[in-house]
């Protein structure tokens, strides 16, 4: 499939993610964010509270993926006694932290 074949949206999403300007994008990244995406190992998504842009990634290998902005499940879990995991895990960290 490769870099090109992503939307414009899938793209600005792994960069927004891979924390780089776009300018300083190389081309291994590409293939590396591209596989990433095509792997099925990245998704974004609105946060159902505000709006914010969400990004999740697990690749297999995180040398190359130092310093993602990654959602953060484990600092930021949520009030699970009031909120159903399910609509948690659909939050930015802000909003979990803050109860939704």
């Amino acid at each position: 499939m490769g870099w090109k074949n992503l939307t414009e949206e899938q793209q600005n999403d792994l960069i927004e993610w891979y924390n780089v300007r776009l300018e300083d994008l190389t081309s291994q990244d590409k293939v590396r964010l591209a596989k990433l995406f095509e792997d099925g190992r990245f998704r974004a998504w609105d946060c159902l509270s505000c709006g914010e842009r969400v990004y999740c990634g697990d690749p297999e290998d995180w040398g190359h993926f130092q310093g993602v902005l990654q959602v953060d499940y484990v600092s930021y879990p949520g009030d699970i006694e009031v909120y159903q995991a399910s609509y948690l895990e659909q939050l930015c960290d802000e909003c979990r932290m803050h109860g939704g």
